[in-house]
């Protein structure tokens, strides 16, 4: 399995569009017609925090699509419970997808279909199987948590809203969310056409979002995500072989990793002195703490959608729930829902038109939850 690398020290729109022209993506998409771009929007920052995927690299890979005669849809369903339209405004998409006439899509909005694997049940927007392939966009970044982050994890996305910080509060250390992740992994890959990693400033530190960039100066590609990751993770300084979810991942797509090849100037490249052991200390508590604890965490770190006093009962939050868990009842103020079926998908929060949905946060989740 090929990983391509190749040194960009800037963002320079040229540069990228020539690295993606070299990755003959024509060849790659050859049977597909409707594409969704899948970039890391993980909350409401400026493409210069480098905590998301920077929209120059999204322009290029949209550019050389439309070249190529394909229709582009870019969306994505960012973490916690930011505005998505600040998301898309704070990251330069919205003025990315204006420039090309195409549509930006929520991932919450589109609908869900349930899918099982490792013994978890997945929330997974509709949209990646209504498109004919996707394209992973993803950043080069450290994980409090999980050490690394880049294709695999940039997958973790395709589960709209809050559904994603419930797996965090149910497996709260690095082991059982590895398991989550590759778990997801596992149902998705198959529609993963390419991935593509802007690394040219990326993160490091107390990532994915607390930690200071760095110029890395180099941009990835492959159309594996495991493959990516080893490679990438391994350049970063990590041990790969210890990463437990990409290992899982190299299994599912069956690489050796001795099948995966990368350009002979980059065989035993490492970053110099990236910093990659900051934690932050509710991690560090929930990874090395006995259960007892971690039982108490996961009781007082709660969150859920709740009604205000601006509820006009139009009923489109109860119509727009993908698990049939509200129901308007004669005489009530509002709906009712119903918690054991709710997954924290946030449709009734994202559609309500009179902003009569908000997040119940403990104060534990209000410290975590942005």
């Amino acid at each position: 399995m090929k990983v391509d690398i190749t040194k960009i020290t800037d963002y320079d729109f040229d540069k990228i569009y020539k690295f993606i022209e070299k990755l003959q993506l024509e060849k790659i998409l050859k049977d597909k017609k409707t594409i969704l771009l899948k970039p890391n929007l993980l909350g409401a920052f400026p493409p210069e925090r480098a905590v998301t995927t920077n929209p120059v690299v999204v322009d290029a890979v949209i550019t050389y699509l439309k070249k190529i005669g394909k229709d582009i849809i870019l969306g994505d369903s960012p973490g916690g419970s930011t505005s998505v339209k600040l998301v898309w405004e704070k990251t330069g998409m919205k003025e990315i997808a204006e420039k090309h006439d195409i549509p930006l899509v929520n991932f919450i909005t589109g609908g869900i279909i349930q899918q099982k694997a490792a013994n978890l049940e997945f929330p997974i927007t509709k949209y990646i199987w209504e498109v004919d392939a996707v394209i992973n966009l993803c950043k080069y970044k450290t994980h409090s948590l999980m050490s690394y982050t880049g294709a695999v994890k940039n997958l973790y996305g395709l589960i709209p809203g809050l559904k994603k910080s419930e797996y965090h509060k149910e497996h709260p250390d690095h082991t059982q969310f590895a398991k989550v992740i590759s778990g997801l992994y596992s149902i998705v890959k198959d529609r993963i056409a390419i991935n593509i990693m802007d690394g040219i400033v990326g993160m490091e530190g107390e990532g994915p979002s607390a930690g200071d960039p760095r110029n890395f100066g180099v941009m990835f590609a492959s159309e594996s995500a495991s493959a990516l990751d080893y490679v990438a993770s391994g350049m970063m300084g990590f041990r790969p072989e210890k990463l437990e979810y990409i290992m899982a991942s190299l299994k599912l797509d069956n690489i050796e990793i001795s099948d995966i090849e990368i350009p002979e100037e980059w065989r035993n490249f490492k970053f110099h002195k990236v910093k990659i052991k900051k934690i932050g200390l509710y991690i560090k508590i929930l990874a090395y703490s006995p259960k007892i604890l971690k039982d108490i965490f996961k009781k007082h770190f709660t969150f859920y959608p709740d009604f205000n006093d601006k509820c006009k009962k139009c009923n489109i939050c109860v119509e727009s729930c993908p698990m049939q868990a509200m129901e308007l009842r004669e005489g009530d103020a509002h709906p009712t829902i119903d918690y054991d079926k709710c997954i924290k998908c946030m449709c009734c929060h994202e559609m309500c038109p009179y902003h009569a949905i908000y997040v119940h946060k403990s104060f534990l989740a209000k410290f975590i939850i942005k």
